[in-house]
């Protein structure tokens, strides 16, 4: 059996966020169950990123031991307990921006000094706990993959070439698409999310993947105190 972690900013359950959200990749990843999609979207358009849920990566997906895991979520704990009180997990500027060519589509934003920082401090201390990293598997396959030398000295260090100071805040909304025109639908897609142009968070969720079935989302954890609280009623 194969465990894996990751750490996202994740919507409060019944928050019409949410709800938008999970709709549009067709899964729910607090309540570990699929979603009717809206018209206008296909479940082979969102094969991809429906899995993962609707979320905003703040550390990768990585393997890991399944014995480490009470530790990573005392690591957890205790680094969002460092920010201060007052630290804000804000999100500005939401768009949606098509990548890939066209097979991907996301509502992009972007992020306040607390959440960069946060961000940081999760990436470079929860890498001890990384056991295998579908990167390290890329660059395996495809050897000129994340060449650049900031990202291997990234991979080497951290087992992402992603994050830090060209860290891309988004939530994927589309992956893969097949369609015949993204940006039309990246503009549908604006259109369904606007009013949630800024947002702020005071907490990061902890997912849990087993072998290839979704993620779930497991603890959320309050920044600024020593608090977390269950992921269900978030």
């Amino acid at each position: 059996m194969t465990t894996r972690f990751a750490v996202y900013l994740v919507p409060p359950a019944q928050s019409a966020f949410f709800r938008l959200g999970s709709a549009v990749l067709g899964w729910d990843s607090r309540a570990g169950q699929p979603v009717q999609q809206p018209p206008g979207l296909r479940p082979e358009w969102t094969a991809k990123a429906g899995p993962f849920g609707f979320h905003l990566t703040v550390t990768e997906a990585f393997e890991c031991d399944p014995a480490d895991w009470d530790d990573i979520e005392r690591e957890l704990r205790a680094l969002c307990a460092c920010l201060s009180p007052d630290a804000h997990l804000a999100l500005s500027g939401g768009r949606t921006e098509v990548w890939d060519g066209g097979e991907v589509i996301v509502l992009r934003y972007e992020a306040s000094e607390a959440l960069v920082v946060l961000q940081t401090l999760l990436v470079a201390r929860l890498a001890r706990f990384v056991t295998g990293s579908s990167f390290d598997d890329l660059v395996r396959e495809d050897p000129s993959k994340y060449a650049a030398p900031h990202e291997r000295a990234r991979l080497r260090a951290l087992r992402t070439p992603r994050g830090l100071d060209t860290w891309t805040p988004h939530f994927t909304l589309v992956e893969p698409y097949e369609g015949e025109d993204a940006e039309a639908l990246a503009s549908d897609l604006e259109a369904r999310f606007e009013g949630f142009g800024t947002l702020d968070f005071d907490r990061v969720t902890l997912m849990r993947q087993e072998d290839d079935g979704p993620y779930r989302a497991v603890l959320d954890v309050v920044v600024g105190r020593e608090r977390d609280v269950t992921p269900g009623k978030a």
